[in-house]
Protein backbone atom coordinates (compact mmCIF):
# COMPACT_ATOMS: atom_id res chain seq x y z
CA UNK A 1 0.00 0.00 0.00
CA UNK A 2 1.37 3.11 -1.15
CA UNK A 3 1.61 6.10 1.67
CA UNK A 4 -1.38 8.18 0.32
CA UNK A 5 -3.65 5.51 0.06
CA UNK A 6 -2.77 4.58 3.42
CA UNK A 7 -3.21 8.33 4.54
CA UNK A 8 -6.47 8.29 3.20
CA UNK A 9 -7.62 5.12 4.69
CA UNK A 10 -6.60 6.31 7.86
CA UNK A 11 -8.41 9.44 7.68
CA UNK A 12 -11.48 7.51 6.64
CA UNK A 13 -11.36 5.36 9.88
CA UNK A 14 -10.51 8.20 11.85
CA UNK A 15 -13.89 9.77 10.92
CA UNK A 16 -16.11 7.16 11.37
CA UNK A 17 -14.42 6.02 15.19
CA UNK A 18 -15.16 10.04 15.87
CA UNK A 19 -19.06 10.21 14.11
CA UNK A 20 -19.30 6.59 16.25
CA UNK A 21 -18.08 8.04 19.19
CA UNK A 22 -20.49 11.05 19.06
CA UNK A 23 -23.32 9.18 17.98
CA UNK A 24 -23.00 6.73 21.43
CA UNK A 25 -22.22 9.79 23.39
CA UNK A 26 -25.58 11.19 22.15
CA UNK A 27 -27.36 8.32 22.55
CA UNK A 28 -26.00 7.41 26.48
CA UNK A 29 -26.63 11.21 27.33
CA UNK A 30 -30.33 10.90 25.97
CA UNK A 31 -30.92 7.10 27.70
CA UNK A 32 -29.41 8.67 30.72
CA UNK A 33 -31.52 11.80 31.06
CA UNK A 34 -34.59 9.71 29.94
CA UNK A 35 -34.02 7.03 32.95
CA UNK A 36 -32.46 10.10 34.89
CA UNK A 37 -35.80 13.05 34.53
CA UNK A 38 -38.20 10.68 33.11
CA UNK A 39 -40.76 8.62 34.61
CA UNK A 40 -39.33 5.33 33.96
CA UNK A 41 -41.86 2.95 35.30
CA UNK A 42 -44.17 2.09 32.10
CA UNK A 43 -41.23 1.82 30.32
CA UNK A 44 -38.75 -0.20 32.24
CA UNK A 45 -38.28 -2.99 29.69
CA UNK A 46 -37.98 -0.36 26.82
CA UNK A 47 -35.59 1.16 28.61
CA UNK A 48 -33.67 -2.20 29.57
CA UNK A 49 -33.44 -2.98 25.87
CA UNK A 50 -32.35 0.60 24.73
CA UNK A 51 -29.08 0.45 27.27
CA UNK A 52 -27.78 -2.85 26.27
CA UNK A 53 -28.52 -1.76 22.73
CA UNK A 54 -26.80 1.49 23.52
CA UNK A 55 -23.81 -0.09 24.83
CA UNK A 56 -23.64 -2.84 22.20
CA UNK A 57 -23.26 -0.14 19.21
CA UNK A 58 -20.36 1.37 21.71
CA UNK A 59 -18.15 -1.74 21.88
CA UNK A 60 -18.91 -3.22 18.66
CA UNK A 61 -18.17 0.15 16.60
CA UNK A 62 -14.93 1.33 18.68
CA UNK A 63 -13.95 -2.15 18.16
CA UNK A 64 -14.43 -2.11 14.21
CA UNK A 65 -12.48 0.73 14.27
CA UNK A 66 -9.51 -0.51 16.27
CA UNK A 67 -9.85 -3.77 14.00
CA UNK A 68 -9.37 -1.18 11.12
CA UNK A 69 -6.60 0.88 13.02
CA UNK A 70 -4.76 -2.46 13.72
CA UNK A 71 -4.59 -3.66 9.60
CA UNK A 72 -3.88 -0.82 9.11
CA UNK A 73 -0.64 -0.97 11.12
CA UNK A 74 -0.16 -4.41 9.64
CA UNK A 75 0.25 -2.42 6.14
CA UNK A 76 2.12 0.35 6.91
CA UNK A 77 4.26 1.49 3.99
CA UNK A 78 7.94 1.53 5.04
CA UNK A 79 7.70 5.04 4.77
CA UNK A 80 5.87 5.51 7.73
CA UNK A 81 6.71 2.23 9.18
CA UNK A 82 10.58 3.53 9.61
CA UNK A 83 9.47 7.19 10.99
CA UNK A 84 9.28 7.09 15.44
CA UNK A 85 5.56 7.73 15.00
CA UNK A 86 5.58 4.24 13.11
CA UNK A 87 7.31 2.26 15.59
CA UNK A 88 5.01 3.65 18.37
CA UNK A 89 1.89 2.29 16.55
CA UNK A 90 3.76 -0.97 16.04
CA UNK A 91 3.78 -0.97 19.96
CA UNK A 92 0.30 -0.10 20.79
CA UNK A 93 -1.27 -1.82 22.94
CA UNK A 94 -4.86 -2.55 20.99
CA UNK A 95 -5.94 -5.75 23.47
CA UNK A 96 -6.11 -3.26 26.35
CA UNK A 97 -8.02 -0.65 24.28
CA UNK A 98 -10.74 -2.28 23.41
CA UNK A 99 -11.12 -4.67 27.11
CA UNK A 100 -11.07 -0.77 28.46
CA UNK A 101 -13.85 0.31 25.91
CA UNK A 102 -15.76 -2.98 26.59
CA UNK A 103 -15.77 -2.47 29.89
CA UNK A 104 -16.41 1.50 30.44
CA UNK A 105 -19.34 0.74 28.20
CA UNK A 106 -20.76 -2.20 30.28
CA UNK A 107 -20.71 -0.79 32.90
CA UNK A 108 -22.33 2.36 31.96
CA UNK A 109 -25.37 -0.31 30.85
CA UNK A 110 -25.11 -1.79 34.34
CA UNK A 111 -25.49 1.59 35.72
CA UNK A 112 -27.87 2.77 33.75
CA UNK A 113 -30.19 -0.76 34.22
CA UNK A 114 -29.50 -0.77 38.30
CA UNK A 115 -31.19 3.04 38.00
CA UNK A 116 -34.50 1.71 36.19
CA UNK A 117 -34.97 -0.83 38.76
Amino acid sequence: MNEDTWNRAGEQNSATMRMNQLTYLLATAALTATIVFGASDDVQALLTVSAVGVALFGILTFDYAQQVFMNLVKSMPSSVADTPIGQLNSATPFAFYRATNALFCAAIAVFQIITIY
